[in-house]
């Protein structure tokens, strides 16, 4: 039996309040990303995109005007552009 049907069981015979404090816990923990994700199955066989290839594919459509606003050193000074830390000169 897997804990879904386990809770679904254990949820036909429990009380209302039960039952909404189990929801509010629930709802809870979802929204602190508590939520449990099945990882995704990854076939090694195929060979993965390199990341350029990947960031090339992202930005194609990306108007120019729009790629020339970005800044030339964001390499150097990701901290300042993230979290507003002082520029490295």
């Amino acid at each position: 039996m897997t804990a879904r049907e386990q809770l679904l069981r254990e949820i036909q015979h429990s009380s209302e309040p039960l039952i909404k404090e189990v929801l509010d816990f629930l709802l809870f923990a979802r929204s602190r990303n508590y939520c449990f994700v099945e990882p995704e199955v990854v076939d090694r066989q195929t060979p993965q995109q390199p990341i350029w290839e990947f960031a090339q594919e992202l930005m194609q459509d990306a108007p120019p005007e729009e790629l020339a606003k970005l800044p030339t050193d964001s390499a150097r000074n990701h901290d300042h552009y993230l979290y507003g830390a002082p520029k490295q000169p």
